[in-house]
């Protein structure tokens, strides 16, 4: 894996989190709409489950996806924290950390860091070339 693909693995499960985080407040605000059938006949003896029950279920495996992959986020930005700090570039080890870490733009990289944008280009170029990947 090169050191770019290895450090964006976390900007992709964090994409994923938020999607699903999405896909959980919609099914949260639809789950209302959710009623059952109330009649006198008799129940078929196959255990279906409700329209209500199938909600509840699918948001709280939703809910546990989104647990699962927030846990595993912050094991893998500990693990990229780490390779970045290997690097002993204090000015490399910051652009990593805020475009990796924070996620934040090339713009606002060098706007915190008061460096032109063609400058942070060149700086994370070379910062990349001191990443040694796990």
């Amino acid at each position: 894996m090169k050191p770019k693909e290895y450090l964006s693995q976390a900007w992709y499960l964090d994409k994923r989190i938020k999607t699903k985080e999405r896909q959980l407040d919609w099914l949260k605000a639809h789950a209302v709409y959710v009623s059952t059938e109330i009649s006198e006949m008799p129940k078929n003896p196959s255990r279906r489950r409700s329209p209500v029950e199938e909600a509840v279920v699918r948001i709280v495996d939703l809910e546990k996806e989104i647990n699962t992959g927030i846990a595993n986020l912050m094991q893998l930005k500990i693990e990229i924290g780490q390779t970045i700090r290997s690097i002993n570039s204090m000015e490399c080890e910051t652009l990593l950390e805020m475009r990796y870490l924070t996620f934040m733009t090339w713009e606002q990289i060098a706007a915190q860091l008061n460096y032109s944008t063609d400058y942070i280009y060149h700086l994370h170029r070379k910062a990349l070339s001191l990443v040694k990947v796990p």
